[in-house]
């Protein structure tokens, strides 16, 4: 009779005592510390001892190298009779052998010659308190998974001797007879039970894949020697999530976000709670020779079960190739579905190594937003268009710094846009796919040109082109926030927080959006995010003193404006004016806290827009008129605060106003903004928010969104 209970215990399992488990989880596979038990995708590997001790030593040092001597000491103590290298030559080969993995292309143990071996795959360890599971699962020998493996694995796992048949020599018709019966049932019975398992593994796999809505790519780990190579790990990052995000069907978070988390020992569950994600990937990048190694495994962030790893090796010269060919895979698992274009979106272009590294640098001090480190973004974005005068990514990358640089530096707005037009318009020529392009020639037209309705346009391609860029989210939502569309300006900037919501930048655009919409609470609870963020970021602080002057409360927005002033550094002059603040409001209330604000801003590098502020906020329309004007006439960036500004609510029936909005371009309005109905339109977006959400093939997205 075919032992039922042993099948039975293939799909089940058994309660123990409670304890403490360590799993470690790399790619397919899960290491169980207490047990001494190696499984791939559920499936138990066979894994002699000592090769499993030696897992467990890399594992618990991943990334570092073991050498040959440590592996000695812990693994044949001095009283242990064997010969040291064959023992520990055969431990690595059977320990390659269950893991599936090669010695000359090595995705998890890796040799470092005339040192001893390195666990290179990345690692998560988890510790279980609950109750210990003692799994019955089928057994399989290494390397295999298939329905004979799970036959041969039930046979021969059997602890308990099963009754002998009868011999040939006492009725051997009938008993061949009862023998055939009996062996073909348990092989019927074993296979329906593996094919069964398959299909409950591949349920359950396939279910896990179609429910992930969104995706973090956390920064790969630079597994060089060369710590100097750290960019090549942040770059090649920045370039995953990039080439991810173009693949709409899916959140991919953003590139400032996920790079909160470089170095973090936070787990894989923790992180995709604080990222509202489903997935993550994780993985390592390593230089070395002209060649490129990069290992990758995606998780699933509600299971914490690993879905799926891989590892690449080409040369340096074929790393557009690898980002194509890796996003792409990455779709699959998550089950998106590509368009022929997007099947087709490997990189054929040969690339310039040199460029790229330069590229690379220049998306990473880009990413800093200080005047100091977008001056050093353009020397790198220069070197590597230098290098390789056909890569439309420098150009764009320099015009991006060009549309950045006038707003953080004192420079010449009309030369830094005119550079930023030159570069975008090259890299379009090159390349009309480029959502950073279009971006640039977006904000080109609509800081340089003041061409609205061209500059829309442009922020609509970069979204065609790309649904999860969120600096494109941002930097649309300013647009219509400037042209007093404000529930769809609330709308761009909460999906650009929701794909980077640790950005400070795009706190800070959130609250100055919802400040325009005169909702100054929600406003002020942005740059309190931002600060949280990154407690140094001094734009925030200014923005907070906008807020509460634009309250009435003048008091409060005093201490703000000193901490700007600090961390810009201004010249004692500046700043002694600010300290008068408190005296003058003291002595002079309102109208004496506005003349002060006078004599500070007449020492700012554009001046003439915010004295107009202030001469409004006096009731002295003449002389506000006039800084207009002259505001204007410099093409000052803030004159496109005309249509919002709450300063300027007493001129906007004045002609000489209304004159003004057609000269720059802006539809003639002479109503005021009532702060109630903007109040009210903004909470129907948010409801709208889900529907528009789904429309525009951003899925779960809004699930995360909130109110303002």
């Amino acid at each position: 009779m075919i032992g039922w209970s042993r099948l039975k215990g293939m799909t089940g399992w058994v309660m123990g005592p409670t304890a403490q488990r360590r799993i470690a989880r790399f790619g397919v596979f899960e290491a169980d510390f207490e047990s001494r038990r190696l499984t791939k995708n559920g499936f138990r590997i066979r894994l002699q001892e000592k090769p499993f001790q030696l897992l467990m030593l890399l594992l618990e040092r991943q990334g570092v190298v073991l050498t040959r001597e440590e592996l000695k000491e812990k693994l044949w103590p001095s009283d242990t009779f064997v010969e040291f290298d064959v023992g520990l030559n055969t431990a690595v080969k059977k320990l390659r052998s269950a893991l599936n993995d090669s010695a000359d292309n090595p995705r998890f143990v890796e040799t470092v010659p005339r040192l001893g071996y390195r666990f290179v795959a990345p690692v998560s360890v988890a510790r279980l308190e609950s109750a210990s599971v003692v799994d019955q699962e089928v057994v399989v020998p290494a390397g295999e998974e298939s329905s004979e493996s799970i036959v041969s694995a039930v046979a021969s796992s059997d602890a308990t001797p099963q009754p002998r048949l009868p011999s040939q020599d006492v009725a051997p018709t009938s008993n061949r007879r009862l023998s055939l019966l009996v062996w073909a049932a348990l092989v019927v019975v074993v296979l329906s039970t593996g094919f069964a398992l398959r299909l409950r593994f591949k349920s359950a796999s396939a279910t896990q894949s179609s429910s992930i809505q969104s995706i973090a790519v956390l920064p790969l780990q630079n597994m060089s020697a060369d710590p100097s190579q750290e960019y090549l790990a942040e770059g090649m990052t920045d370039e995953i999530i990039t080439d991810l995000a173009r693949l709409a069907g899916s959140k991919v978070i953003s590139r400032t976000s996920a790079m909160h988390y470089k170095g973090t020992r936070k787990t894989i569950p923790e992180i995709a709670r604080e990222l509202h994600v489903g997935a993550v990937l994780e993985g390592s990048v390593e230089c070395s020779g002209g060649r490129m190694r990069v290992r990758v495994q995606l998780i699933d962030a509600t299971t914490d079960q690993h879905l799926w790893a891989e590892a690449y090796d080409r040369q340096l010269s074929e790393v557009l190739h690898l980002e194509g060919e890796l996003s792409q895979d990455i779709a699959r698992q998550i089950q998106i579905r590509l368009t022929p274009n997007q099947q087709d979106f490997s990189h054929s272009r040969s690339l310039n190594p040199q460029a790229f590294e330069d590229y690379l640098q220049g998306r990473h001090y880009w990413a800093l937003r200080t005047s100091q480190s977008l001056t050093t973004a353009i020397d790198y974005f220069s070197r590597a268009i230098q290098q390789d005068p056909n890569d439309a990514r420098g150009y764009a990358g320099l015009a991006q710094c060009y549309i950045v640089l006038p707003m953080l530096a004192k420079t010449s707005q009309t030369e830094a846009y005119q550079k930023a037009r030159d570069a975008a318009i090259k890299a379009l020529a090159l390349d009309d796919s480029l959502a950073e392009a279009h971006l640039a020639i977006a904000e080109v037209k609509l800081y340089g040109d003041w061409d609205f309705a061209g500059a829309e346009n442009e922020f609509k391609k970069t979204l065609n082109l790309n649904p999860n860029y969120s600096t494109g989210h941002q930097w649309y939502g300013e647009f219509l926030s400037l042209m007093a569309r404000h529930p769809e300006a609330i709308r761009e900037l909460q999906i650009a927080v929701a794909l980077d919501p640790l950005s400070p930048v795009v706190h800070l655009q959130f609250g100055n959006t919802l400040q325009q919409a005169r909702q100054y609470d929600q406003a002020l609870d942005q740059y309190q995010e931002a600060l949280k963020i990154d407690p140094k970021f001094s734009l925030p602080f200014h923005a907070m003193h906008w807020a509460y002057r634009r309250q009435g409360k003048f008091a409060e927005s005093i201490e703000p404006l000193r901490a700007a002033l600090q961390s810009w550094d201004a010249k004692n002059d500046w700043i002694a004016l600010v300290d008068q603040l408190p005296a003058a409001y003291s002595n002079g209330g309102r109208t004496g806290y506005l003349r002060q604000c006078i004599k500070i801003h007449e020492r700012s590098e554009r001046p003439w827009f915010y004295l107009a502020r202030d001469y409004a906020d006096l009731g002295n329309r003449d002389a506000a008129l006039a800084a207009l004007n002259k505001s204007y006439e410099n093409r000052h960036l803030e004159v496109l605060w005309l249509l919002v500004d709450p300063e300027l609510d007493p001129l906007r029936s004045d002609p000489r106003f209304q004159e003004l909005l057609g000269k720059i371009g802006f539809p003639r309005m002479f109503e005021s903004v009532d702060p109630r109905k903007e109040l009210t339109s903004s909470i129907l977006v948010v409801l709208r928010t889900d529907w528009a959400l789904k429309e525009r093939g951003l899925g779960g997205l809004a699930a995360q969104l909130g109110g303002c």
